[in-house]
């Protein structure tokens, strides 16, 4: 599988590619625990959106030291976090939250109808957790 990336343009939707694209800015929305520990945070928070394609589709939110080299930066409404989408697939059906072995990323043609509008984030017990949402779950 190739790891290329292509918008609805055909630029390449990698890091630094894609520049063309018509990315909406995803609409981030923080918990009063989330903005304190980001207050607190000296560098802008890198978070990841993946989203797996396996026999069933995962959203799952990471917060990296680096991201994926394959992550597409993606732009958000907090200047204090860096965002990534990163379309991932299984080579077998895997089904769970559980980590999942051997990831590629996922070919997407037109990336830009699959990048998030909103992402919620929370800090919890010492920890970054979130969730992404699409157009239809913000009704």
């Amino acid at each position: 599988m190739s790891s290329s990336l292509e918008d609805m343009k055909g630029a390449p939707n990698q890091a630094g590619g894609g520049q063309g694209a018509r990315r909406h800015p995803i609409q981030v929305r923080l918990t009063a625990d989330a903005e304190r520990a980001l207050a607190l945070h000296p560098t802008p928070l890198l978070v990841e959106l993946e989203l797996l394609f396996s026999c069933l589709i995962r959203k799952r939110v990471r917060f990296p030291a680096t991201p994926h080299a394959d992550a597409i930066p993606v732009p958000g409404t907090d200047p204090r976090l860096t965002l990534y989408f990163h379309p991932v697939c299984t080579k077998v059906c895997a089904i769970g939250d559980a980590e999942v072995p051997d990831l590629l990323t996922f070919p997407i043609r037109r990336v830009t109808p699959f990048i998030p509008r909103a992402v919620t984030l929370d800090y919890r017990k010492g920890a970054w957790v979130g969730d992404f949402y699409y157009p239809r779950e913000l009704r």
